[in-house]
């Protein structure tokens, strides 16, 4: 698979680097975006109602509950640390999965809310072409 992954998210560099650190992620595929301007230009889902509201969000802890007792949430709650994004309406800001081929643009899912994230398997599909 001749694909690359990068990571943007919102927050300063100093914060990308302690993400990056602390989770021993390659610092070089970590992109800090500290105004949010990446996710404005992709117009990802953005506010209390998508980070809260939508039945999603129960939907997909629930799921995760489901299927591993969510062994990863409670993994990843060990290491919390209160990182605050550089504005407080970025707190509500929801993510989502790019795959591109040069120019093209090959596989897109918006996040609909917290914890309703892209199928991984979906998104290695379509880096590797299939």
């Amino acid at each position: 698979m001749d694909a690359r992954l990068v990571v943007v998210s919102i927050g300063t560099l100093e914060r990308a680097k302690d993400f990056a650190r602390e989770n021993a992620f390659p610092i070089e595929y970590l992109y800090a975006d500290e105004q949010s301007e990446t996710y404005d230009a992709l117009k990802l889902n953005k506010g209390v109602d998508a980070t809260f509201m939508r039945k999603s969000t129960p939907e997909s802890i629930l799921a995760r509950w489901k299927d591993n007792g969510a062994k990863d949430l409670l993994g990843v709650l060990k290491r919390w640390k209160p990182w605050l994004p550089p504005r407080p309406d970025q707190g509500y800001q929801q993510g989502g999965s790019f795959v591109f081929r040069g120019s093209k643009t090959v596989y897109v899912s918006y996040d609909e809310s917290t914890g309703a994230h892209a199928p991984l398997e979906d998104i290695l599909r379509a880096a590797r072409g299939d």
